[in-house]
């Protein structure tokens, strides 16, 4: 049984109107059960499975929150980077430098 198709008869055991508007494409699968197991649960949010931040900062935010608060050094960031990028990061540098 499929992850939709779990979540489908969650819906329609727990809240039959809701399922009949998700059928509709009134209200998007997702939310229609994480407002069913939230009210199931009663807690005042429910994030499922699979439920991801759609508004991330830019790369350049993130970066400028990072040195803001940890205050790192040039060759500490530098550190970090070539941990993440270990086999391509001396030669990108190399071709970044020309």
């Amino acid at each position: 049984m499929k992850d939709r198709d779990i979540k489908l008869n969650e819906i329609k055991k727990h809240n039959p109107s809701l399922y009949q508007n998700v059928l509709d494409k009134k209200v998007k699968l997702q939310d229609a059960y994480n407002e069913t197991m939230m009210k199931l649960t009663d807690t005042s949010e429910y994030k499922g499975r699979g439920t991801r931040s759609k508004n991330l900062p830019t790369l350049d935010k993130e970066i400028e929150r990072i040195v803001k608060s940890h205050k790192p050094s040039l060759e500490e960031l530098l550190d970090a980077i070539k941990k993440q990028f270990v086999f391509t990061f001396d030669t990108t540098i190399k071709d970044y430098l020309k």
